[in-house]
């Protein structure tokens, strides 16, 4: 006797489409576009079977007109985001990095910076391989990086040039208060919100919250550019 084919559940369908409509590829998803693939009229269902797909971390979900949603395990490599920084911003900068996890976890972005330089490679060569390969440049601003021959002159000429070649996206982060306005960058929208300095909040984790949801947004938007 020939057994029935098992059916499947909403939940493979869902799952199934998705990986269909992605082709294997790192992007988002349109909620419309996969609900139109579906061909399910009960919105309900839809948003209760994403919404425990996002919950188990199956799915990631993007944001943008009507939304969107991507596989995390065609995503796993994220973004490359590169950080420019001086020094005497360390601090800050570990601060923002600890901020940018919930990214690293929906996998949309990898961080890099300059301690990252194991020991016995040429830290020149290092940076500018990674810088050369950023899909995110951050450059976090301050009377410091601005007096650094090799943030203000090095890497940031080199990523205003990716910038500008649409090779990358260049954000600058306000981190210190300082005569900024007059830089090549000063066209770019920085963050956080009005580019207030992060050290001019009262709450600097307020601060830094601002600056990784508008990071999430570019990346959201370059990913489903991919």
């Amino acid at each position: 006797m020939k057994q029935a084919r098992k059916r499947r559940t909403y939940r493979e369908l869902f799952l199934a489409k998705l990986k269909e409509l992605a082709g294997g590829e790192p992007k988002l998803i349109s909620n419309a576009t996969l609900r139109t693939a579906l061909r399910w009229d009960d919105e309900d269902r839809y948003r209760q079977i994403k919404r425990q797909l996002i919950a188990e971390g199956i799915i990631i979900a993007g944001r943008g007109r009507g939304g969107a949603v991507g596989l995390t395990d065609v995503t796993n490599e994220g973004l490359k985001l590169f950080i420019s920084y001086s020094h005497s911003d360390e601090e800050l900068k570990n601060e923002l990095i600890k901020h940018l996890e919930p990214l690293r976890h929906r996998n949309m972005i990898e961080e890099w910076h300059d301690r990252k330089i194991t020991a016995g490679k040429e830290w020149g060569k290092e940076i500018s391989k990674e810088l050369s390969s950023a899909d995110i440049i951050l450059l976090l601003i301050s009377i410091d990086f601005i007096n650094s021959e090799y943030c203000y002159g090095t890497e940031m000429e080199r990523a205003i040039e990716r910038h500008q070649k649409s090779e990358a996206r260049v954000i600058p982060i306000i981190l210190r208060s300082c005569l900024w306005q007059y830089a090549p960058f000063a066209k770019l929208q920085a963050l956080p919100k009005d580019a207030k300095a992060v050290q001019s909040w009262s709450d600097r984790d307020e601060a830094l919250t601002d600056i990784v949801d508008g990071i999430g947004k570019v990346a959201e938007e370059l990913l489903q550019a991919k």
